[in-house]
């Protein structure tokens, strides 16, 4: 028997399988043609006897369960059976079934089947995946058991957040549209168990008070899920998809078109946009929500990704400009301080222009870029919400659109409800700002078009702060270059400014030590830093302090001045 044993977060998961002595889907089949319109007559039954306990002992479970289980997976295909289903298939009364409800409940506790929900009372069973997967290689599935240490409401969301990633890692485009069902019903059965066994709560207590329906309540969950760990109280039609099956992605896009819903109505949730029906794309908790339902929470130390910086946990550093490119930071630091900003957009809302204000910050690697923005950030009280380039851009057709278009929703969202609107930072954007290409070579300048364009339509419209940085220096398009308002080149520090970086790293050099250091080494201020690092770490290894020769040493082996040729010429 193999096991697998991991524990993160106070949760113990437990999976166990082993082969099967017999095979599992021959007997399956054997059951089902035998009992099939057999009106669960006991002469009837009683002929696949052996095949029932064979199958019984495998799995641990009853004859009876085991002649249910046997039914449900004969509609694996169609993945649900209900009570009606199950009992048209063995010609018998649906009050026949009912009578077995205790063996249903023995093999939903065991994890063989799961119970799809429906607003309408039309329940129905399905096999989970991993039972078919286990099945499939004749192997007799054990069930997972995972036991959260729930004493608190950020507990209870941690059981939740863990079931949704599971489904969120096993979301694939080859097996989405097959699997999601399996998946979206096995979440919805955590769900409700977590509802029914932790009813304490005063977020479940006032989610039963409010009447929400099934499709209403998961949505709540999903988007209460999101807000917690990502701070984001914005949802497009993508975040969401991946948890309900393919018969509910029409009800589920509806959602985001329309208000027929409860939690619109009980003023839970509202639309991000402007209301337009053409433009809405994601709809966001409201305030009321969040007063209302997540009070035990103490959002203020909530999980956040790595892609939105907390300003209090931004460190404070000294920077070092040249002449030019100091005066202009100095200038959009002015403009970025909350009160003189706030000011800036009344009067430019007043003129009819746009309130927005996009930046570029280019130039060589090493510059400080992107440092310059953190300590824009620090100074003026803004948080940063930092786009990952890298994960817009999906492999599948269609889907770096959305998430491009998903993350200015986003923006919108936490600039409405955030007291000091915070930066969009497109940080290494070089494969997004660079000219366009011939959408006739391939399919992925097309896509890469197609996200520049959204990008450019969203640019103006922006409400709010965008600054992008990029190592390019004669690639830039156009049409973006038209719509930044500032434009700082970084260029490589000149000899006052190097010496300036070198005595704030190493405040023990002298004067004319920081000045030849400056001189005769062409370096930014990322080398500078490279440099430093390497000192502190000669010092730990060796227990030395390092000498001015030291440091020269270090200086000389930082630049590859040639290169080897590799291969024939």
């Amino acid at each position: 028997m193999e096991k697998e044993v991991c524990t993160e977060r106070g949760e113990m998961e437990q999976k166990a399988v082993k082969k099967s002595s017999i095979n599992l889907l021959e007997t399956i089949e054997t059951i089902i043609e035998t009992t099939e319109k057999s009106k669960l007559d006991e002469v009837l039954v009683q002929k696949t006897e052996p095949q029932l306990q064979a199958l019984a002992q495998e799995l641990s479970i009853t004859p009876n369960q085991a002649l249910l289980f046997s039914a449900i997976v004969n509609f694996s295909a169609n993945r649900r059976a209900s009570v009606s289903t199950l009992a048209r298939f063995f010609d018998c009364k649906e009050t026949r079934l009912f009578r077995m409800d205790s063996d249903f409940e023995e093999l939903k506790k065991r994890k063989l089947i799961g119970l799809k929900r429906s607003d309408d009372n039309d329940d129905a069973f399905i096999i989970p995946k991993d039972v078919m997967i286990s099945l499939k290689k004749n192997e007799v599935y054990e069930g997972i058991v995972v036991t959260h240490d729930i004493e608190t409401l950020s507990d209870w969301f941690d059981a939740i957040d863990d079931c949704m990633a599971e489904v969120e890692n096993n979301s694939n485009r080859f097996h989405r549209n097959f699997e999601r069902e399996r998946d979206s019903v096995s979440l919805e059965e955590e769900i409700h168990n977590l509802l029914r066994d932790y009813s304490h709560f005063e977020f479940v207590k006032k989610l039963q008070r409010s009447d929400l329906n099934r499709f209403d309540t998961l949505v709540f969950i999903y988007m209460c899920r999101l807000f917690i760990y990502d701070d984001d109280d914005s949802v497009g039609f993508s975040d969401l998809e991946d948890f309900f099956e393919n018969t509910e992605q029409v009800r589920l896009k509806n959602f985001f078109k329309q208000r027929s819903t409860l939690l619109f109505a009980e003023n839970l949730v509202e639309f991000a946009g402007d209301g337009e029906v053409s433009k809405r794309s994601a709809v966001r908790l409201t305030d009321t929500a969040k007063e209302e339902f997540l009070a035990e929470l103490n959002l203020k130390y909530s999980k956040r990704k790595k892609d939105f910086i907390v300003c209090e946990n931004i460190v404070e550093k000294p920077l070092f400009y040249n002449e030019k490119e100091g005066k202009q930071v100095g200038e959009l630091q002015k403009l970025l301080s909350p009160d003189y900003f706030a000011s800036v957009q009344e009067r430019m809302k007043g003129k009819g222009l746009p309130q927005g204000f996009a930046c570029l910050f280019y130039g060589s690697p090493g510059t400080g870029k992107t440092e310059s923005v953190l300590q824009l950030a620090k100074q003026s009280g803004r948080d940063i919400y930092m786009v990952d380039i890298a994960a817009t851009k999906s492999m599948w057709f269609g889907e770096s659109e959305k998430k491009i278009k998903e993350i200015f929703v986003r923006y919108k969202g936490m600039v409405k409800n955030s007291k000091i609107t915070p930066i969009l930072l497109f940080n290494e954007a070089d494969a997004v700002f660079g000219k366009r290409k011939d959408i006739s070579s391939s399919n992925v300048a097309q896509t890469e078009n197609a996200i520049q364009n959204i990008i450019l339509q969203e640019m103006e419209t922006l409400n709010g702060i965008l600054i992008a940085t990029t190592n390019l220096t004669n690639n830039l398009d156009a049409a973006f270059e038209r719509r930044f308002v500032y434009k700082i080149k970084f260029e490589k520090p000149s000899v006052i400014a190097k010496q300036k970086i070198w005595q704030s790293k190493m405040p023990h050099l002298f004067d004319e030590e920081s000045m030849r250091l400056a001189n005769k080494y062409d370096f930014s201020g990322g080398e500078i830093d490279n440099i430093v690092r390497k000192t502190a770490i000669n010092e730990i290894i060796f227990g030395n302090t390092p000498q001015f020769s030291d440091l020269e040493t270090l200086c000389a082996e930082e630049k590859i001045t040639t290169r080897t040729a590799v291969g024939f010429r």
